[in-house]
């Protein structure tokens, strides 16, 4: 490709996300007509008109639409090979934005800060708290956080946490309401606390029955988006609550939540960090990933999901 190419391109793609010659101009501190000068020689290159314009709008014909389908994700490949080049041997810096579940937002807080801004005081670090699944590349975000098995295939990603269980809770004054539940089956007509994600409410826990799988269907009085307000419910003694163990480990220390059913909890993959493998050479992201991996496996305190942590980690 020579560089007559690669200029028109960049000034298609200026048009295309503009919407407009004009605002292609000042983007690309060109003049109107060197933009449609730019757009008019890429077309013959084509053989195909790329935009259909009228006095009031300019729009993408289908040639144009192919055209963008294809070029706007390799421009964005080709800016992040340049960025990582440029940024080889500069101090890690600039703004880092993780999507994480809500629960792993406080795990992260707990766990690293203020230690990693005192180690890389260049970087401003954007936690972003999502329980839904959320397509990070097409979001911004330069690496998101969650369970191992919800990992696309087409990501880098390295374990943070070990796997853990999920676990059935209830606090001492619903167990003193209700009998406790000896068999998963048994949850039905109790209350519990439902979750919706996704636009879906979840009425289905899953469990295991000595080598098998067990589902069953659970109804309850409250339904909630929210893993802290899910855990207030759960003390207030509203309803049982099916949650991964170690975020509500230090409550069942305290006594404050009683596990019921261990010997049908199932296992669950620990916590991933991931993120596209065109990002792994930029020194923000490659400065978080050592950090986070080498300070979270060495161990979790039982409250380090806790919004209110008694103690520090270890640095």
């Amino acid at each position: 490709m020579d560089r007559a190419e690669l200029d028109g391109l960049a000034i298609f793609l200026a048009v295309a996300e503009q919407n407009g010659f004009r605002a292609a101009a000042r983007q690309l501190g060109l003049t109107p007509s060197a933009i449609s000068q730019g757009i008019q020689t890429l077309e013959r290159r084509v053989g195909a008109a790329l935009f259909a314009r009228t006095t009031r709008s300019v729009r993408l014909t289908e040639a144009g639409q192919k055209l963008l389908a294809h070029a706007k994700p390799a421009a964005a490949m080709f800016q992040a090979g340049v960025n990582a080049a440029r940024d080889l041997g500069e101090q890690p810096s600039g703004n880092l934005r993780i999507n994480a579940p809500r629960p792993a937002v406080s795990l992260l807080i707990n766990s690293l800060l203020p230690d990693f801004h005192e180690a890389y005081p260049g970087i401003s670090l954007e936690l972003v708290g999502d329980d839904e699944f959320t397509n990070i590349v097409e979001q911004g975000f330069d690496a998101g956080i969650r369970l191992g098995h919800t990992i696309e295939l087409d990501m880098v990603s390295t374990w943070l946490t070990p796997p853990d269980k999920f676990v059935v809770v209830g606090a001492p004054s619903l167990l003193r309401k209700y009998p406790r539940p000896g068999h998963p089956r048994e949850l039905q007509g109790l209350p519990v606390l439902l979750t919706r994600r996704g636009g879906q409410v979840s009425r289905t826990w899953e469990f295991v029955d000595g080598s098998e799988s067990l589902k069953v269907a659970v109804d309850g009085p409250l339904i909630l988006n929210d893993y802290e307000a899910s855990i207030r419910a759960a003390l207030r003694g509203v309803g049982f609550l099916y949650t991964v163990g170690s975020v509500i480990r230090h409550y069942i220390e305290q006594g404050s939540l009683i596990p019921v059913l261990e010997d049908h909890a199932r296992d669950v993959p620990g916590l991933c960090l991931y993120y596209p493998s065109r990002s792994q050479s930029l020194p923000k992201l490659r400065a978080f990933v050592d950090f986070a991996t080498k300070r979270m496996r060495q161990g979790m305190t039982s409250d380090a999901f806790s919004v209110q942590p008694q103690r520090s980690p270890e640095s």
